[in-house]
């Protein structure tokens, strides 16, 4: 009985290729062949990409950690902003766990500054261009609280140093980024964050997170802003941040 169905198997197979020619029948083989090997490059391409994008989280996020502690501690607004990226930027909770964990590693230390930007450079080559583009949003950071400690700025210092940048592009951000602090009163933070007068803290908390996740510099697609885009985010962010302070200082004045 095997033998029958094995012959009659192969004297359909001899129909086909004599019916429709062996062209058709190599043809489509060669288009499952292409199409699987089209999947493959696919696949593989986008692990690269992933790959990619975990290890230019991974020193990123190292990096602002170590300039957020460098003054001694993390300030409300900096550890906003790291909750922000984290949310944004992690793949999934998995990532964010790690990210966090990299964080709170990376802070105590800013004595390996240096080292750690320089393994960036090797372990994720970026071009020049890719580079100013980060230290944009390493510059963001230093300035989220609106005021730039010397300490902060020699760490700035160390890692254009290490990324291989003109000394003087630090200077020329810091001029454009850092922005004057006008006189905040009442009307224009709640104008800044959209707000009534009367708004409670926790309604301004939540005006804040949303406004947060809006405005924050963008890490992951830092290599794709240009210096325009974030200073303009930048400026934004400082503004709901001072904003924030004035209203919650306002608010817990009022309930004393």
């Amino acid at each position: 009985m095997l033998f029958v169905l094995l012959v009659l198997a192969i004297l359909a197979f001899y129909w086909y290729y004599k019916t429709w020619g062996k062209d058709n029948l190599l043809d489509s083989f060669k288009k499952g062949a292409k199409s699987f090997s089209q999947g493959f490059k696919q696949g593989y391409h986008e692990e690269r990409i992933d790959g990619f994008k975990r290890r230019l989280n991974y020193y990123v996020i190292a990096l602002l950690a170590k300039i957020a502690k460098s003054d001694g501690r993390v300030s409300e607004n900096e550890a906003n902003m790291i909750s922000q990226i984290l949310d944004y930027n992690a793949k999934d909770s998995t990532e964010r766990k790690f990210l966090k964990q990299c964080f709170n590693e990376h802070k105590n230390t800013i004595s390996d500054t240096y080292e750690v930007a320089k393994e960036f450079i090797k372990e994720v080559p970026l071009p020049q261009q890719e580079r100013v583009n980060i230290l944009n949003v390493l510059v963001a950071m230093a300035l989220i609280d609106g005021e730039l400690s010397n300490i902060k700025k020699d760490v700035l210092k160390t890692i254009v140093k290490a990324f291989n940048l003109d000394v003087n592009i630090l200077e020329k951000f810091l001029n454009s980024m850092q922005t004057q602090k006008v006189g905040m009163n009442l009307q224009k933070a709640c104008e800044i964050l959209g707000v009534s007068e009367n708004v409670n803290l926790q309604e301004l908390k939540k005006r804040y997170r949303e406004l947060a996740k809006k405005y924050h510099p963008d890490i992951l697609n830092a290599n794709n802003s240009d210096e325009i885009k974030i200073k303009e985010g930048v400026k934004k962010f400082q503004e709901v941040n001072e904003s924030y302070e004035f209203l919650k200082q306002h608010i817990e004045r009022k309930n004393q």
